[in-house]
């Protein structure tokens, strides 16, 4: 299990588990059969860039929104498990990526620009 820490996104507490490391980021929720209501994994990159991710061995539907170096929500996009088939990308430069289950975003009226907000600085390796 990755380390654990309480984040907000526009102001709504998530339980997030960092992904920090190439091998953390590369496994992700890979064989999770499910994620609790507000929690979720956050993917720290060392620095800002177009990111892309797949769904290989992903077992839950989820959404990812991607955040920029000033923290602020860029897009979301809905992943499908399909055994790594497609691509999901940030489409412009990001810094941070954070999984949630699928309508999670939706659900919480969370749009572009909404800020992710952290207890302490967070940078991929």
């Amino acid at each position: 299990r990755l380390r654990r820490i309480a984040i907000k996104v526009g102001g709504i507490p998530v339980l997030a588990e960092i992904a920090a490391a190439p091998a953390e980021r590369q496994r992700g929720l890979m064989f999770r059969s499910s994620l609790g209501a507000d929690e979720g994994m956050l993917f720290a990159f060392p620095a800002p860039e177009v990111q892309a991710f797949w769904m290989k061995n992903t077992l839950i539907p989820l959404d990812v929104g991607f955040f920029d170096s000033d923290l602020h929500l860029i897009i979301v996009r809905t992943m499908e498990p399909d055994d790594g088939a497609s691509t999901h990308s940030s489409v412009e430069p990001a810094l941070y990526a954070l999984e949630m289950n699928k309508g999670w975003f939706a659900k919480k009226s969370l749009r572009k620009y909404s800020k992710l907000e952290l207890p302490e600085p967070i940078r991929g390796l």
